[in-house]
């Protein structure tokens, strides 16, 4: 019987959009092997979710079992661990990372942001990504998440574009969720009283930027909330201290962001560098205006749903908060153009691309 591992080292690490497209694809394809809907080559083949020893294991799946073993840091055991056990059958990671010597993988490798932004990122972590990277372009069958990553992705590593797969990211697990409305009453807001970002404090993220902008607006009748978190072995930015109008509350249930875009003016984006720019969709389920950076990847996957800036001129994010707050018409339109722009995306079609890449290994 063939075998087809899943890299599931993602579920040892803090929840991100890395990893939350690994749980959502693999819970994705776990419907879809209960439901008989693979390729039939890959019909009657053994599933199996690989994690190292000790990872707790929050995700549940039906067809797919947990296969819980090794131990180390993981890249470590990737190479390793994860390589022994694998080396029979196809392998198939989420994040960016796999065994070298593995010959019959596929990889989602999601953006060239340590090439593109290095300044976000240490040295270490920049050096060893970029090896993994060199070396998988080359021995795997690689996939990322949008047009422009993909030729993004053709320039860096210097291999065909053609070669690459693109598995977009979906928001449909979030449109799902139920708002825990509790967070607006504990951080004293209002409905449209408040712009919202999310994100890590790293600099291609560009939050200083939009708090800048924020504060040049001087909108007595607004606030902004900045969620999210720093990661320090990775990243070299800490963050910000809360005051009466600049709101830091942390890192935030996905119920909690999604009552805040709820309730919110609109939600801001402002990044310099993105793979693809889920936030926006996200809050795109949820009802919410976006203000975006006029960025490739963004415009990509937010097509016409979003108000743009350009994320170098702080003037022109001023202007896009003013008129987002004046005009009903303009949040409601925007919203309108949210929920259609969604709908093009689902884990489900992901997932068929996942399922055509292992067959083609």
């Amino acid at each position: 019987m063939q075998s087809i591992t899943i890299n599931g080292r993602f579920l040892g690490q803090p929840l991100s959009g890395v990893q939350r497209f690994a749980r959502e694809l693999t819970l994705a394809l776990d419907r879809k092997i209960a439901a008989g809907a693979v390729p039939a080559t890959l019909k009657g083949a053994s599933w199996r979710l690989a994690i190292p020893r000790g990872t707790p294991i929050d995700i549940e799946l039906s067809a797919i079992s947990v296969d819980a073993f090794g131990s180390g840091p993981g890249h470590l055991w990737e190479q390793t661990s994860l390589l022994a056990r694998a080396r029979r059958g196809r392998l198939i990671g989420f994040g960016g990372s796999g065994p070298l010597l593995h010959r019959r993988q596929a990889v989602i490798i999601h953006d060239v942001t340590i090439f593109r932004h290095p300044r976000s990122f240490k040295r270490s972590y920049r050096l060893l990504h970029g090896a993994l990277g060199t070396v998988l372009t080359r021995t795997a069958k690689i996939g990322t998440v949008s047009e422009f990553s993909r030729e993004e992705l053709a320039a860096v590593f210097r291999v065909p574009a053609q070669n690459i797969d693109v598995v977009y990211n979906a928001v449909d697990h979030f449109a799902a969720i139920e708002p825990d409305d509790s967070v607006i009453e504990r951080l004293g807001l209002k409905r449209n009283s408040f712009f919202l970002l999310v994100g890590t404090m790293k600099p291609n993220k560009n939050l200083d930027f939009a708090i800048r902008a924020f504060e040049a607006l001087g909108d007595p009748n607004q606030k902004l909330v900045v969620v999210g978190g720093t990661a320090p072995t990775v990243f070299k930015s800490n963050g910000p201290k809360s005051n009466d109008r600049l709101l830091f509350p942390g890192r935030l249930s996905d119920a909690e962001i999604a009552a805040l875009e709820r309730h919110a003016t609109a939600f801001v984006f402002p990044s310099l560098y993105e793979g693809f720019g889920i936030p926006p969709l996200e809050a795109m389920t949820q009802g919410c205006p976006v203000l975006s950076a006029d960025i490739p990847a963004v415009r990509e996957a937010s097509g016409d749903a979003a108000l743009y800036f350009d994320p170098s001129q702080e003037d022109e994010l001023v202007e896009a908060m003013r008129r987002i707050a004046g005009d009903e018409e303009l949040r409601e339109e925007l919203r309108q153009k949210g929920r259609r722009n969604v709908a093009r995306f689902s884990w489900d079609r992901s997932a068929d691309r996942i399922l055509a890449m292992l067959e083609a290994l």
